[in-house]
Order: structure tokens, then C-alpha cells, then sequence
């Protein structure tokens, strides 16, 4: 059946001296390779982490300060605002004080125009009253009108 003798000795030694070999030879440099790449691989693994975690960090960073630059922003905008409104309503003001300054002027103006136009209708109404008596009677009469009379008719027409 099997025999035991020296060639199975020498191909059981030959054997153990090929896989010595084969370990020495083929499977130690792999495995340094393996064990190279797999540490590389790590380590790029690693720094792809810190890599992710510095760019959110650095994005945080940006939103915040992207959320500050608007507050910042929206404060200047309001600000500008209210300060449009303070001068639109002081020019407002103005403008209504301006208004009632110059309305009032005018009023007085034509209330001195008025009386100037009274008191020149007044003549005329006298001169007309003597005309008209006088072609009436045909002679010179003495006409005398109370001013206030005359106003307050005037006033009835007007």
C-alpha cells in the first residue's frame, strides 16, 4: 500500500524546503504589501475624515458668517429706512408749514385786494348814484352813502 522510504522522506524534505522558500520568496513580500496598502489605505481613510471634517467646519464657518453679513445687512437696510421715513416726514412738515405759510399770504392778500376793491367800487357807486340823481332831478344833488351800507349790499350780490 504506501511505503515509507527515502524518497518520501526527501520529497516530504523537498517539500518543507519549497514551502520555506515560497514563504521567504512570494509570501512575505505580498503580505508587506497588503499590510503597506491596508496602512494606506487607513490613512487615507483618515485624512479623507479630517479632510470632511475641516471642510464642514470651514462651512459652518462660511454660513455663519454669511448669516452675520446679513444681519449686518438687514440692520443697515432698516436703518436707512427709518432714516428715509424721519426726513420724509420732517420734509413733510416742511412742506405743510410752507403750505399754510403761503395760503395764509394769500389770503391776506387778497383780503387787502378786496378792500382796495371795495373802496374803489364804493366811488364808483357814489359817482353813479350823483349821475343817476342828478339826470333824475336835473340838477346838482348832494349824495351821501354809508359805507357800510354799501358793503353789506355788495356782499349780498357778491
Amino acid at each position: 500500500m504506501f511505503e515509507i522510504n527515502a524518497t518520501l522522506i526527501i520529497f516530504v524534505i523537498s517539500f518543507l524546503v519549497f514551502m520555506a522558500l515560497l514563504q521567504k520568496v512570494m509570501l512575505e513580500p505580498v503580505g508587506r504589501v497588503l499590510a503597506r496598502r491596508a496602512e494606506k489605505i487607513k490613512a487615507d481613510l483618515d485624512s479623507g475624515k479630517a479632510a470632511r471634517e475641516k471642510a464642514e467646519a470651514v462651512l459652518n464657518e462660511y454660513h455663519q458668517h454669511l448669516q452675520r453679513i446679513r444681519s449686518e445687512a438687514q440692520a443697515v437696510i432698516n436703518e436707512a429706512i427709518e432714516k428715509a421715513n424721519y426726513h420724509r416726514n420732517l420734509e413733510l412738515v416742511r412742506l405743510k408749514e410752507q403750505g399754510q405759510k403761503n395760503l395764509e399770504e394769500a389770503r391776506a392778500t387778497i383780503a387787502a385786494e378786496r378792500a382796495l376793491v371795495m373802496e374803489s367800487l364804493f366811488e364808483q357807486e357814489t359817482d353813479l348814484v350823483k349821475a343817476i340823481s342828478q339826470k333824475l332831478v336835473n340838477e346838482p344833488v348832494m349824495v351821501s352813502l354809508s359805507r357800510d351800507m354799501v358793503a353789506s349790499a355788495m356782499e349780498e350780490v357778491g
